[in-house]
């Protein structure tokens, strides 16, 4: 499974404003003399977060409300309940992780450049970590078995997983064909089965330990990939 204008998002105000649907009330702060609101996607990302770090059966909506600073009753303005919360968790990550992809393989930089940010220095994980304020270690050891959690409450989730890869892969092989006019890669590349390759590195990387995936393994592993498809 492989962006964000919203996500940890409180508004204080300290005057009578009405706000839009996107805010809802947060007891909790309500003593600052002022309205704090906590947004949606807060929620989301919240729940995201906590589901990731201790398995979805183990978080309760009390968790959630409380991480995010809210009352247990207010998450009933948006979430019918815990299965929906974890639904709208896990398109908020696919959606938000999609979106950076597209951002970085659609950018102006060399290919190369590209793929050392997303193999080497990990641009990717880097920002889901950031996404969710997790630790470095929290998000690649937790995020395959939470999708195969979420797979045993949602079988149909495979479809979207499906869209989403066609959607990168895609964009992918549109870097390597604008590579190839550059003079950037072999001629002969092709490029369909070339981006098929590197998605399926970039999901690879995510389920390796640490001792399959230090940062000298990656760099080797990223020249001997430039090696094999430079011009």
């Amino acid at each position: 499974m492989i962006i964000l204008s919203n996500c940890h998002k409180m508004v204080i105000d300290s005057g009578a404003k009405i706000y839009d649907n996107n805010y809802i009330p947060s007891g909790r702060y309500g003593g600052l003399g002022g309205a704090i609101f906590v947004t949606k996607d807060n929620i989301t990302s919240m729940a995201l977060r906590l589901f990731l770090l201790r398995g979805y059966k183990y978080v309760s909506l009390a968790d959630v409300a409380k991480a995010a600073g809210m009352t247990k009753g207010a998450i009933y303005h948006y979430f019918s309940g815990k299965e929906e919360l974890l639904a709208a968790a896990v398109y908020y990550l696919f959606d938000r992780m999609e979106e950076k992809c597209l951002r970085l393989f659609q950018s102006p930089v060399p290919l190369k450049d590209t793929l050392y940010a997303i193999l080497v220095e990990q641009e990717l994980a880097v920002y889901a970590r950031q996404l969710l304020t997790l630790g470095e270690g929290d998000y690649r050891t937790n995020h395959a078995s939470f999708i195969l959690e979420v797979m045993s409450h949602y079988p149909k989730l495979q479809e979207r997983i499906d869209r989403n890869h066609l959607t990168v892969c895609s964009a992918i092989e549109q870097k390597l064909e604008r590579a190839i006019a550059q003079g950037e890669i072999r001629k002969e590349a092709n490029t369909r089965a070339l981006a098929v390759m590197i998605l399926a590195v970039i999901n690879g990387q995510v389920s390796l330990g640490e001792k399959l995936n230090s940062l000298a393994i990656r760099r080797q592993m990223a020249d001997n990939f430039w090696k094999l498809i430079s011009a």
